[in-house]
């Protein structure tokens, strides 16, 4: 897939998101067109190797997401002196099927199984995932997800999805971010109570904990990719 290509297909995705948010169609249209966009990339899609199995560094990719959540946030929130960085707080329970269910299969297989497989034809697989992840920020703008933090994730979910090919790991690790955006924002607001030296020894082991896992991560021999 052509760079071009992929940004054509952002900017529709873009569209449906805002033609869904102006008639406050409640995501069902965007929805609709996810399930169409799986059906046609799937028939697109280039061939993948076969799955790894999931081992024991899963331990450490579900640790780098719950600590680099709270780290992220702890710091918007103070910065920031709000309640409403939390991309989910008060929702429905039709909004928590999407949240939890629905938005992370969806994505994770238009995004991470077959946009980034087939950017990886014409890229390297680095520039690939870069690519991908500002086109999964751009799709997310008519929403309350912090960018950054969209593609600060966006971009481990698909360094982790070249390393395995297990979708599977991708949308469970979307399903736990999206869990914390729900169920978080007490412990968040709770740590961010915290002041002088107990604040900072909060940070330095949340930060310790994301570098420990991206080097056991990075350093894994069985799948390396770059």
């Amino acid at each position: 897939m052509k760079n071009i290509q992929f940004f054509l297909i952002i900017l529709v995705f873009i569209f449906i998101s805002y033609i869904d948010l102006h008639f406050n169609l409640n995501g069902y249209l965007i929805i609709s067109f996810d399930l169409f966009a799986i059906v046609y990339l799937s028939n697109i899609n280039i061939k993948q190797t076969p799955p790894h199995l999931i081992n024991f560094n899963f331990f450490y990719y579900l640790l780098f997401v719950i600590c680099f959540y709270i780290l992220y946030f702890l710091c918007t929130s103070l910065a920031f002196a709000s309640d409403r960085l939390l991309i989910y707080n008060h929702l429905s329970k039709y909004e928590v099927v999407k949240a939890l269910l629905l938005y992370p299969i969806l994505e994770e297989f238009i995004f991470r199984k077959y946009l980034l497989i087939n950017l990886t034809a014409t890229n390297t697989k680095l520039k690939s995932i870069l690519i991908l992840s500002l086109g999964f920020t751009l799709i997310h703008c008519f929403t309350d997800s912090a960018p950054l933090y969209v593609f600060l994730l966006s971009t481990f979910l698909s360094w982790i999805y070249l390393k395995t090919k297990n979708i599977f790991i991708s949308i469970f690790l979307h399903f736990v971010n999206n869990f914390l955006s729900i169920t978080s924002f007490n412990f968040i607001s709770f740590l961010a109570k915290f002041k002088g030296i107990d604040f900072a020894v909060i940070l330095l082991i949340l930060v310790f904990l994301i570098f420990f896992t991206l080097f056991k991560i990075a350093n894994d021999k069985t799948n390396k990719i770059l």
